[in-house]
């Protein structure tokens, strides 16, 4: 059984047992029943319980635009939400500076689903801007099975023109068609396209350690399509160093909030069960 339907099933029993909901729901209008999605009028209750409130009011005062399938236990989306949020509820977001070893830095601005890029636009799951000038940015996975690939058609060949060609020139091998590349690693090299070289714009990948089919393909892509040059200033973490390393700065800090602690077991409990 591969990652991702050991923790479909993993939250299905999650869904029952935490969320005392048994009634299974049907995906995109179909007959088969899927335990592992929500209600769609009960899709908050994806948001871990510590912080469900504060979370869920951010996301409506900031009209933030929540996936089509946000109610599904395994959205990367809520993910990303309830691992980042309390860290901002609690003022503790520059722990993140730390376990991405940028020293002397300090945040200035911090966003969910932030959009960069003209015309065509790039989606980015969280993003941070430090006082120097360089900016993080974050690209979420939870079960899915790939980054995402695309057919050749008169778009992409506009897009490629008019964006992309520029944007990867220097960031691919020589002696690679990048227009092909780009068609069979869409997701990934649209992201790394925003990497800067100078180390003023670095992108993050994070995705779960059993996740081997993403890992297997961005390590691909790492090491036969992009340039070597800009290799530091592209990073894919785990998600279990990014809980450990933030649990255990939290856990040091004699004045920690208890209430964020716990939050990061049932996070763990949620989506990484030993």
């Amino acid at each position: 059984m591969d990652f991702g339907q050991m923790m479909k099933d993993h939250l299905s029993n999650y869904k029952v047992k935490k969320l005392a909901i048994t009634r299974p729901e049907k995906w995109r209008g179909g007959h088969l029943d899927y335990h592992y999605i929500l209600p769609a009028n009960k899709r908050e209750l994806n948001l871990l319980d510590n912080y469900r409130q504060e979370t869920h009011q951010y996301i409506n005062d900031n009209a933030v635009k929540l996936h089509q399938y946000f109610h599904h236990l395994n959205s990367s989306q809520a993910v990303c939400f309830n691992f980042f949020y309390p860290l901002i509820a609690e003022n503790q977001l520059p722990l993140l500076l730390k376990v991405l070893h940028l020293k002397d830095e300090e945040i200035s601005e911090w966003s969910f689903e932030k959009m960069l890029g003209e015309g065509e636009r790039t989606n980015f799951d969280f993003y941070l801007k430090l006082k120097s000038g360089k900016e993080v940015l974050f690209e979420i996975k939870y079960t899915e099975d790939g980054f995402g690939k695309v057919m050749d058609d008169l778009r992409y060949q506009k897009q490629y023109k008019n964006v992309y060609q520029e944007m990867l020139a220097d960031k691919i091998r020589s002696g690679i068609d990048v227009y092909a590349v780009l068609l069979k690693n869409y997701q990934l090299l649209r992201n790394i396209a925003y990497v800067k070289e100078d180390g003023t714009r670095i992108v993050v990948f994070i995705c779960p350690k059993n996740n081997t089919k993403l890992l297997k393909e961005f390590n691909h892509v790492i090491d036969h399509v992009v340039d070597p040059r800009i290799h530091p200033n592209i990073l894919m973490l785990t998600w279990e160093s990014m809980l450990g390393e933030v649990t255990n700065h939290l856990k040091l800090d004699p004045k920690m909030s208890g209430k964020l602690i716990e939050h990061y077991r049932e996070f763990e409990d949620k989506y990484f069960p030993n």
